[in-house]
């Protein structure tokens, strides 16, 4: 009873090529809708912007042959015998004398054009197969059609694609030659050549213009999405050189206080963030809606040892905002030399204004400021041995022991002119070697300690058994290389800021120099001076420090980042202090011969 009512209908409309046509075209509605859903897939963009791996074409080929599949299920089922059209809208099989005009080939050849050869041929052997398990009278040929549909496609697609013309137009024009040469494949390979005539000479035309003019609005579609893409891109490429330029010469000063506070506002005017916050570890340098919440220090503190960018979404302080502005932030990590020394973080007052641009943006500029502090750190390594050569007699030998040296000298020419000469061997030396450190990156050990020496014995000459110099070595170790003016000075330090000669007993000095591990010397220096408070202790080594005694307050700092400069992450300094107790300075470096 139902195939007679169909019969009915099918025989009252008649075999019309506008009404196929109009039928066709709600059908490739659908097709168009899927594509556009298409675009939102992060694996659209690689499609495009490169070469697919193994996966990515799996992907694709799954999908483009599903577009083909619900092209053959919505397709229009024509009996080219009785001249009848059939308007289910899902046909899932066909009897014997029926075929189907479909938009298959939008799927396999969009496949083909965008995906290459290979996505090409596997949407066709999907759909085309899944055309052949249908029936009809024309299955074996519609498979080999789609199959050769799938491959040509590929094939123009390739060239195309080296050639930078994945556009529309192009797209259009390949696929109605195509799909023309589909159309003229069906009757010769299949055994009703007559029926098959008479089918595509109705059905030849729709089918070619309703694919073409669908595969024509998906290429729309996709290139659309790509401009608005590459659009964006561009806007943030604008963003990301206008906030370079403003901040490049602020985070070449180093991150401090001020650059950091700068930059901070720099990143809030030029971009769509709410609020901007730079740390430098965990302390927080510059914050442009006032503080953080103590919340927050854990996640700092886990990109700062990770150096991965942490994302934090609070969609419950969207709907009841307690913390204004910060609903949602991304914590970024700055890197100097795989090494990180600070975290930048973004915040948003609504979890869903952190867009996949605003991430993309994020990380960008995270990895811009890491390069610009990089660099800031090599200017300011190339500034300090400059520096050095200027101001090393002035940092390491300060005027006043200079003048202290030569007047404790002059005193002993007359009570004892032996000693006199072996302070003055020494003070030679100690000049000698400062002068020839200066264009010295390494030296070797046993040179450093005569440095060491020489300077420890022109001040205990000043203050007779108020002083002990030991040292620890293994012998094997004389001759490894480390930095110039990194042991002296600490001795100074100590003898200077310790108050050793102060101090009711000895004081005492002990350097101990040992491989702590196969790649890795430590260099210790102990001793038991007044020892350094711990509000002090914090920004030693860390920033120049006003000092109270005669000097710069800049010897620790300098070490630490001579070190940092030759050895980056791979050298620490470390200092530890207790007030009365006496303060020990540990050094570790690569181990060098």
């Amino acid at each position: 009873m139902k195939k007679e009512i169909y019969l009915r209908v099918e025989k009252k409309r008649g075999f019309n090529m506008w009404d196929l046509l109009s039928q066709m075209l709600s059908r490739m509605t659908l097709i168009i809708t899927i594509a556009f859903l298409f675009t939102r897939l992060p694996i659209f963009r690689q499609m495009i912007y490169r070469d697919l791996n193994i996966k990515g074409s799996f992907v694709m080929t799954m999908l483009f042959g599903l577009f083909g599949v619900i092209g053959n299920y919505t397709a229009i089922v024509v009996n080219p015998e009785a001249q009848v059209i059939i308007s289910n809208l899902w046909n899932p099989e066909l009897q014997m004398n029926n075929a189907i005009a479909d938009t298959r080939n939008i799927g396999i050849i969009i496949g083909g054009l965008v995906g290459g050869p290979w996505v090409g041929l596997g949407s066709a052997l999907i759909a085309g197969g899944h055309r052949f398990f249908m029936g009809g009278f024309i299955s074996d040929a519609s498979f080999i059609a789609s199959l050769v549909g799938g491959g040509l496609a590929g094939l123009f697609g390739r060239k195309l694609r080296g050639i930078g013309l994945i556009r529309p137009l192009p797209m259009f024009l390949i696929s109605i030659l195509i799909l023309i040469i589909q159309i003229l494949l069906i009757p010769l390979f299949t055994t009703q050549h007559i029926t098959a005539l008479h089918l595509i000479s109705y059905t030849g035309i729709p089918i070619i213009v309703i694919n073409s003019i669908g595969i024509w609005i998906c290429a729309m579609t996709f290139y659309s999405v790509i401009e608005a893409e590459e659009r964006t891109r561009a806007n943030q490429t604008a963003t990301a050189l206008s906030i370079a330029n403003r901040t490049l010469s602020l985070f070449r000063q180093g991150l401090n206080e001020s650059t950091a506070s700068k930059a901070a506002k720099v990143i809030q005017q030029l971009t769509n963030v709410d609020h901007v916050a730079i740390t430098r570890g965990i302390r927080e340098l510059a914050h442009t809606g006032g503080t953080s919440n103590p919340s927050e220090l854990k996640y700092r503190e886990e990109v700062i040892k990770t150096g991965k960018m942490k994302i934090v979404r609070s969609f419950a302080d969207a709907l009841y905002p307690r913390n204004v502005n910060k609903a949602a932030f991304i914590v970024l990590p700055l890197l100097v030399k795989d090494k990180t020394i600070g975290t930048l973080t973004f915040y948003f007052r609504h979890p869903f204004l952190m867009t996949s641009v605003e991430r993309e943006m994020a990380e960008g500029l995270s990895n811009l400021f890491s390069s610009q502090l990089e660099l800031g750190e090599v200017e300011r390594y190339n500034k300090l041995l400059q520096d050095a050569e200027v101001k090393a007699l002035h940092a390491q030998i300060h005027p006043h022991f200079l003048f202290n040296a030569l007047n404790t000298i002059v005193a002993l020419c007359r009570m004892d002119p032996m000693l006199a000469r072996k302070l003055l061997l020494h003070l030679s030396t100690f000049l000698r070697n400062n002068l020839t450190g200066l264009t010295d990156r390494l030296v070797r050990i046993e040179k450093e300690l005569e440095n060491v020496h020489a300077y420890f014995a022109l001040e205990e000459a000043r203050f007779p058994d108020r002083f002990e110099l030991s040292v620890e070595m293994d012998p094997n170790l004389s001759h490894a290389l480390i930095p110039p003016f990194i042991l002296q000075p600490l001795v100074e330090n100590a003898i200077t800021h310790g108050e050793l000669k102060n101090l009711e007993g000895i004081g005492k000095i002990h350097i101990n120099i040992k491989q702590r591990t196969e790649s890795k010397l430590q260099l210790i220096v102990i001793d038991n001076g007044i020892g350094v408070p711990p509000e002090r202790l914090v920004d030693l080594g860390q920033r120049v420090v006003n000092s109270t005694k005669n000097g710069s307050g800049s010897a620790l700092f300098n070490i630490k980042e001579r070190l940092t400069a030759l050895f980056s992450r791979d050298a620490t300094f470390n200092m530890e202090s207790k007030p009365r107790q006496g303060t020990t300075v540990s050094i570790t470096l690569p181990i060098q011969f």
